[in-house]
Order: C-alpha cells, then sequence, then structure tokens
C-alpha cells in the first residue's frame, strides 16, 4: 500500500505512549511543587535557621516526601483505587532507598562545586535522580495499579 509504512506505530501503541506521556508530564508537575517546597525548606534551615546544608537537605526531603507521596498517588499516577497502606509502604521503602542516594548526591555536588549555593545545588541533584531513580521506581513498583494502562487514559 502506498503510504504505510510496516514500522509505524499502532494506534495502541501510539495510545500507550500518550498514556505513559501524560503521566510523566504529571509527575514532573508533582515532582516540581515537591521541589519548590523542599528547596523553600532548605533555604530557611540555612540561611534563617542557621542549619548545616546537610541537616536543612534532610528537612527539605522530609516535607518534600509527604507533597510527593499525596500528589503522585493522586494527581501524577492516580492510583487512588489501590489501598493507601501498601502504596505509602512502598513509598516509604523507596525512599529510605533513595535518601542515601539523594545525600550522596548532594553531598557530592557541594564538594565538587563549593562557589554554588547548596539551594541551587538541589535542583540538579533532584532532576538527576528523578530521571534516573524516582519516576522509574514511582511508576513501575510504588503506584503500579492493577488495571490495564489504556483504561489510566482517562
Amino acid at each position: 500500500m502506498i503510504g504505510v509504512s510496516e514500522t509505524q506505530p499502532t494506534w495502541s501503541t501510539r495510545s500507550r505512549f500518550a498514556v505513559q506521556a501524560l503521566r510523566f508530564g504529571r509527575s514532573l508537575i508533582v515532582g516540581s511543587g515537591g521541589t519548590a517546597l523542599d528547596f523553600a525548606a532548605v533555604a530557611l534551615s540555612i540561611r534563617v535557621f542557621g542549619l548545616a546544608p546537610t541537616w536543612g537537605r534532610a528537612v527539605g526531603l522530609l516535607l518534600g516526601g509527604v507533597v510527593l507521596f499525596l500528589g503522585s498517588r493522586g494527581f501524577a499516577f492516580r492510583a487512588e483505587s489501590e489501598s493507601v497502606v501498601g502504596q505509602a509502604k512502598r513509598f516509604v521503602i523507596s525512599e529510605l532507598i533513595a535518601f542515601p542516594l539523594n545525600m550522596l548526591t548532594f553531598k557530592l555536588l557541594v564538594w565538587l562545586l563549593p562557589q554554588v549555593a547548596p539551594e541551587l545545588l538541589i535542583l540538579l541533584a533532584n532532576f538527576a535522580l528523578f530521571v534516573t531513580y524516582y519516576y522509574p521506581v514511582r511508576n513501575w513498583l510504588v503506584f503500579n495499579t492493577k488495571q490495564p494502562l489504556a483504561q489510566t487514559a482517562s
């Protein structure tokens, strides 16, 4: 047939991609809100309360984590049909694994770039970990619902 390629994706493949793209976009929005709260908490902890950057980072991660769980569950992944207890357990486990990764990434950036404000380094650390750890783990493990992917598009 003229104009038809064997390699063109089917409508089903495109719709799966669209669902994943929307989920990723919503996750970026939620992550941005969590990062904004994280950023504000770190800035306040360091600049106003005089905490060391590492302790300020811990405060920011804790506050941001609460926002991220609620926003991811309700908005980004639309996974409210599953038990909140199971999701919360998986989220906490994933965050406990991520915490040392986050702190090590942050400390490495502070060491490599001492002239850059710690508040700005959290943005770089958060983005790097979002792409390589947070989104994949939340998408496939924490908020993975039992319903077919096509149903989550609505």
